[in-house]
């Protein structure tokens, strides 16, 4: 493809639309719904300075990540009970893949999936008593 026509030097104008009509095609059509993210509740950054150990309480919550209409992705304990809303960590967020909604962490990585087994240690605070998980997440792959 030639830009410049070659007898008047002058630069041809379907060369330069070209790429740009080709880029919103690529755009307008590119992304899927389940590419999109799902918002969760998440914790605030963490510190930039860590001035010692921070406190834990000693709650643990065992239970089955579920798809959650409000929160995006719950954890469902005893069934007699709702699903608990879970602050996820910082820069977590969900998407649908298929008919599966999977939980992803801040690098965009698959960490869990709708039906896998989740236990954390953790606590419940007012107002909404959300679980806030603090040390690390267990998550298992479901059976």
């Amino acid at each position: 493809m030639r830009l410049r026509d070659r007898q008047t030097g002058v630069i041809k104008p379907t060369a330069l639309w070209l790429p740009l009509v080709l880029l919103l095609v690529a755009c307008v059509g590119g992304a899927s719904p389940s590419d999109a993210l799902i918002a969760v509740p998440t914790q605030s950054p963490p510190p930039a300075l860590q001035l010692g150990p921070q406190a834990c309480p000693l709650a643990l919550l065992e239970g089955t990540l579920v798809r959650h209409d409000e929160a995006g992705m719950a954890v469902q304990g005893d069934p007699a009970f709702p699903p608990t809303i879970v602050v996820w960590p910082h820069g977590w967020a969900a998407r649908d893949a298929g008919d599966v909604r999977e939980l992803l962490d801040e690098h965009g990585q698959v960490v869990g999936r709708e039906g896998d087994r989740f236990s954390a240690g953790g606590g419940s605070f007012p107002p909404n008593d959300w679980f806030h998980p603090c040390g690390p997440i267990e998550l298992l792959p479901g059976t």
